[in-house]
């Protein structure tokens, strides 16, 4: 889905990881590293330089340069230890590239270097090496490595470079500084993400997928990159799912990615803090693979939990499974799972709506009535649901025992809702619902349907077919029947789950002829809101 395909937003998520490194010693006692404390050769003399640098690296950059080259000098050749040699000498490279026109990739002379002065030194490229001997002979010391691989100004200025440059679909350049950042510090979970969201630009997937799958390994290791780890696997299990609908690559293909797809959603769902569309989102995304797949039996393992449990669980994932449930034709557990949304959001419209299908299909007609009643409260402005009515109260009346007073009051209230629905004179139907946590946004369009509601007389026998068939049927308007323009006002309340009115608006059309319709589209201050009721006017 589209919506795991993201960007860091801001510079200050990159400075929130830097943060986390410093961070990092005052959580334990850090490990044993005496690389970091020569106590031989000239690394020691390096190492007081090193640390009058940092020093006034902000408040004397002058002279934090001249250390700086005094320490490069002092380390411009082999030295008794070798480990505390690459240990500063990486610190002062790193440190480097922090000082303002020098860039990743200066003379060499113009760090400090005696040696070869006149050639250019790749500087992101010598940090990693000289870090690599570190951690490679004493891994205590990679604790202090990351601090100076992925905790410097220049790290954070490559990859929200890097970042920048995406967003302004420079891909070359986004893809030089995300792979400079990732040769500094691959362990930050970041530059891999950008290449990945690069290569998904370029519509290279076994690229994207890649690098993908490198950040969230990486992310997995840290738990304060829990964020990060949702958005690239989401993004992997995208392009899964994208192939498991791609009707080209046949059959067999389409399941095998399907399957990909499910086990990686899964692998979403169970990271631990998911919640939101990450949670319901993945878990729909991950039923909709399953059902690709043919996996009946993984989609009702699926949404068992929420069966178990609804108040547990948010109105969306709820509805979601249901869906799913439906989808897979398991109708009673469709059932449930609506009947559980409607018990954390008893006003959602869809969950009213769908739950009263479910009844039909299973027959319990007499559970119809009830939930319409609620569902025109908040959505009047719907033949269809009418009809749901009309269609259950005819049932019964079929099922009753002749003769009897039953038989025609539950046929008068097959023909009242039937009647009810066929004589509105708008058809509102719905194409958004946007909540957030400042305003709810809905849109939607209004049909004029005054032709058809005029239409002949009021039924006086019970719909017999079902209510789409009957509506489809419906008599011409009589002849010479004319319809002024006119209006139709629509009054909103945004609502919390329980039925609270967190704010109202409402919205006119403009004038309107029978076979025309207007879009509308109305925005409420209201936080949070989980749901909506409308009313008619003209």
């Amino acid at each position: 889905m589209a919506v795991f395909v993201k960007l860091i937003p801001t510079a200050a998520l990159i400075l929130m990881a830097a943060s986390s490194l410093e961070a990092q010693a005052a959580a334990a006692a850090p490990p044993a590293c005496d690389a970091a404390q020569p106590s031989s050769g000239n690394a020691v003399r390096a190492n007081i330089s090193l640390q009058l640098a940092l020093k006034d690296q902000k408040t004397n950059p002058a002279s934090a340069a001249k250390n700086l080259g005094a320490t490069v000098k002092m380390l411009d050749g082999p030295d008794k230890d070798e480990a505390a040699r690459a240990y500063v000498l990486g610190s002062a490279l790193s440190m480097w590239m922090n000082m303002p026109n020098v860039g990743l990739a200066p003379k060499r002379a113009a760090v400090g270097f005696t040696s070869n002065p006149d050639a250019t030194i790749d500087i992101p490229g010598a940090v990693d090496s000289l870090f690599k001997i570190v951690e490679a002979s004493k891994p205590g010391c990679s604790y202090y490595t990351a601090y100076w691989r992925g905790g410097q100004q220049a790290f954070l200025d490559l990859v929200n470079g890097a970042i920048a440059a995406l967003n302004a679909e420079k891909l070359d350049s986004a893809q030089y500084y995300a792979t400079q950042a990732n040769r500094l510090y691959s362990a930050s979970p970041y530059p891999a993400m950008v290449l990945g969201n690069i290569a998904n630009k370029r519509n290279n997937n076994a690229d994207a997928l890649k690098y993908w799958q490198l950040s969230a390994t990486t992310a997995g290791n840290d738990t304060s990159y829990r964020d990060v780890q949702r958005q690239v696997i989401g993004n992997i299990a995208s392009v899964q799912l994208n192939a498991a609908r791609d009707e080209k690559a046949g059959k067999a293909a389409q399941a095998a990615s399907a399957k990909q797809a499910a086990a990686t959603y899964a692998q979403l769902i169970a990271i631990p803090g998911t919640t939101g569309n990450y949670l319901y989102g993945g878990r729909q995304n991950m039923q909709t693979a399953l059902l690709i797949a043919g996996d009946t039996a993984g989609v009702v393992t699926s949404y068992q939990p929420l069966i178990a449990s609804p108040s547990s669980y948010e109105y969306q994932d709820l509805l979601n499974s249901a869906v799913a449930a439906a989808r897979a034709n398991k109708t009673a557990d469709a059932a449930k799972l609506f009947e559980g949304a409607l018990q954390v959001n008893p006003q959602n419209r869809d969950a009213l709506y769908n739950l009263g299908v479910e009844y039909l299909a299973m027959l319990q007609y007499d559970k119809v009535g009830p939930v319409v009643a609620r569902l025109v409260a908040v959505d009047p402005g719907n033949p269809e649901n009418y009809y749901l009515a009309a269609r259950a109260y005819s049932e019964l009346g079929k099922t009753a025992k002749k003769g009897t007073p039953a038989v025609a009051a539950l046929n008068d209230s097959a023909v009242t809702w039937y009647n009810r629905g066929s004589k509105l004179p708008v058809e509102v139907v719905f194409t958004e619902f946007s909540p957030s946590d400042k305003e709810l946004n809905i849109a939607g369009t209004i049909f004029d349907r005054r032709d058809k509601a005029a239409s002949g007389d009021e039924t006086t026998t019970a719909p017999a077919k079902k209510a789409g068939a009957a509506k489809a049927a419906a008599a011409k308007p009589k002849a010479g029947a004319t319809f002024p323009g006119k209006a139709v006002t629509l009054k909103f309340d945004a609502l919390d789950k329980s039925g609270a009115v967190l704010g109202s608006k409402s919205v006119t059309t403009v004038e309107l002829q029978p076979g025309k319709s207007a879009e509308f589209r109305v925005t409420i201050p209201a936080a949070n809101a989980v749901a909506y009721r409308y009313s008619l006017s003209e």
